[in-house]
């Protein structure tokens, strides 16, 4: 039996197939059984199985292990694992480069730095479980970038267009990069790090404009071409790159 990730919904009616970052993905109603579900993957699976072979080998995954590739703000960045007293991840020994100073017309350098402390090292000689341990280091390092960037280019972007939200929260999402809720909240993928500053600002004016539409209607996106006209420009990167912008787990 195929491994799948299943998300139900109260609106659907029937039973929805994806192969999406490698992985197969059920959208089914609440009333439909697991066991139905199994048949329906089971009846399905030579035709997974091809989608799978074909998308895997197009999309380059990080697999977090010395030398392999990582986006951050929007260029490829080789990584770069070492050992030291005290973990740490950082951009080409220059603390200078980070969020804190980055000045946004500096191109990022090429190698991130991820330092694993020698204590952890010892509990981590397994190639998996430094892999995790890389992960996770750059997961909580992204986190922090993204709750100053974002933030930043948040207030900016808010005061332009006087859309002002009640909250923002910066977390981790496995299939979205921002949210607006209907009491005025945003929140916004870390993830989005990789991205370019201009599509991080689209995201952001995207999550913004629902503050005032909570929708996608033609007003809404008419708001959207206001504040960032190169909006389609944004999506299209996201779109092209879509493979390398979801971290899979080591394996």
């Amino acid at each position: 039996m195929l491994k799948y990730q299943l998300i139900r919904s109260k609106c659907r009616k029937t039973l929805g197939l994806q192969v999406k970052y490698g992985y197969v993905i059920v959208r089914a109603p609440y009333y439909v059984t697991t066991k139905f579900i199994d048949t329906f993957i089971e009846e399905k699976s030579v035709w997974l199985l091809k989608k799978l072979v074909e998308q895997r080998k197009k999309i380059d995954f990080c697999d977090f292990t010395q030398d392999s590739s990582l986006l951050y703000l929007g260029e490829h960045l080789m990584l770069n694992i070492c050992l030291a007293k005290k973990s740490n991840v950082f951009i080409d020994n220059n603390l200078a480069t980070e969020v804190d100073s980055l000045s946004l017309y500096t191109p990022v350098p090429r190698q991130l730095n991820v330092v694993i402390s020698e204590r952890v090292s010892l509990r981590s000689t397994e190639p998996l479980v430094r892999a995790k341990r890389v992960k996770k280091l750059l997961e909580n390092h992204f986190k922090q970038q993204a709750e100053k960037l974002i933030v930043e280019r948040l207030e900016m972007l808010s005061g332009q267009t006087l859309l002002i939200p009640k909250k923002v929260n910066v977390r981790q999402y496995s299939a979205r990069w921002g949210s607006c809720n209907n009491r005025g909240e945003l929140s916004f993928n870390y993830l989005l790090m990789m991205a370019p500053i201009f599509v991080i600002d689209y995201v952001i004016i995207h999550e913004l404009c629902h503050l005032k539409h909570l929708n996608h209607s033609k007003s809404f996106w008419q708001l959207v071409k206001e504040y960032s006209p190169e909006y389609q420009a944004a999506k299209e990167w996201l779109n092209t790159h879509q493979s390398q912008l979801h971290w899979q787990n080591p394996r």
